[in-house]
C-alpha cells in the first residue's frame, strides 16, 4: 500500500546495543520485538567487518553492516536486496562495498607524520591482538578480528591538543579525517556513519519503493552524531553520567538508562508506537 510507514533501524554497537561486557542480551526483548515486525536492523558501528559478520550470525540478522565507521558497506546475500554494482568483493556471505579510503593509505600517511614530526600516538598498526585485547576488554579471538581492518585505523593520541590540531591538518591534505570514537580516534576518509546509513536505507528503498521508509538512528557518541541527525528519529543513549552528544532533528529521543537497557527501552516504546 503507498505511504504505508515502515520502520528501519540503525544501530551503534559499543555503549548502545552493546553493554560494557560486549553483551547484547539486555536487548533480547527489542531484538525480538524487530524480527516479528518484520524491522530491518542495520549494524553501523567502527567495528570491522570481521567483528560484526560474527555479530550478525550470532543475531541470526542478514541486513545490511555498515563496518569501520561508514568506510564498508557490506550485503548478506540473503538479505533480498539488489546488488550496490559490478564492483564488489564476496566476504562469506556478503557482498562488501568499500566507501573510503583504504587503510594502507591512511597507514602511510598517518605514520610518515609521526616519523616526520615525532607525534606521540600508538595505533592497531603498533599492537597484536594480546595488546589490543589489553586495551579494549575483547577477547584475543575478538582482538584478532578487530584487527583486520580495511578502510579505518584507530589510534590512541598520547600528545597535545595544539599537536592533534597540526595532526588533524597535516591530514586533512590528503582527505584523511580524524573522528573520536568511545576509546579512539579514527583515521579514516570521508565516508562516515552517516553515509553508510544513507546508503543502507537507499537499498531498502529501491528494493520497496512502495514503502514509506522512516529511518530510526541509536548512538552514544560523538561519532554517531551525523548518523542521528541523518535520522527521522534518532535515539540519544546516554552514558552513566548522562548523555555526551545533543542531535539537532525533527525528533530527537533520550533513552533513560545506558547503553543495552536504555536501547532496549526505547526501541520497544518506537515499536509498539510504529506497529
Amino acid at each position: 500500500m503507498s505511504g504505508y510507514k515502515k520502520l528501519l533501524v540503525v544501530t551503534d554497537l559499543d555503549g548502545s546495543l552493546l553493554d560494557e561486557t560486549y553483551s547484547w542480551q539486555a536487548a533480547a526483548p527489542a531484538l525480538e520485538a524487530l524480527t516479528e515486525a518484520g524491522i530491518p536492523l542495520v549494524l553501523n558501528s567502527s567495528k570491522t567487518m570481521a567483528e560484526m559478520q560474527a555479530l550478525a550470525l550470532e543475531l541470526e540478522n542478514t541486513a545490511p553492516i555498515v563496518a569501520e565507521n561508514g568506510g564498508i558497506l557490506a550485503v548478506h546475500q540473503a538479505s533480498g536486496l539488489l546488488p550496490l554494482g559490478s564492483e564488489l568483493r564476496q566476504q562469506g556471505d556478503y557482498w562488501i562495498d568499500i566507501l573510503g579510503l583504504s587503510r594502507e593509505f591512511i597507514l602511510e600517511k598517518a605514520y610518515a607524520a609521526r616519523e616526520r614530526y615525532g607525534y606521540r600516538f600508538t595505533g592497531y598498526a603498533d599492537w597484536d591482538a594480546a595488546k589490543v585485547s589489553a586495551y579494549t576488554g575483547l577477547s584475543v579471538a575478538m582482538s584478532e578480528l578487530s584487527l583486520s581492518r580495511i578502510a579505518t585505523e584507530p589510534i590512541v593520541w598520547e600528545d597535545s591538543a595544539e599537536r592533534r590540531a597540526e595532526f588533524e591538518a597535516l591530514l586533512a591534505k590528503d582527505g584523511i579525517r580524524v573522528l573520536r570514537g568511545g576509546r579512539f580516534l579514527h583515521l579514516m576518509g570521508a565516508a562516515d556513519k552517516a553515509d553508510g546509513s544513507r546508503s543502507a536505507l537507499k537499498l531498502y528503498q529501491d528494493a520497496a519503493p512502495e514503502n514509506d521508509w522512516l529511518l530510526v538512528a541509536l548512538g552514544d557518541s560523538a561519532n554517531d552524531q551525523a548518523m542521528l541527525e541523518a535520522a527521522d528519529i534518532a535515539v540519544v543513549i546516554p552514558h552513566v553520567d548522562g548523555p555526551r552528544i545533543h542531535p539537532t532533528g525533527s525528533r530527537v529521543i533520550y533513552a533513560e538508562k545506558p547503553a543495552t537497557e536504555g536501547w532496549n527501552e526505547a526501541l520497544l516504546t518506537l515499536i509498539k508506537e510504529h506497529n
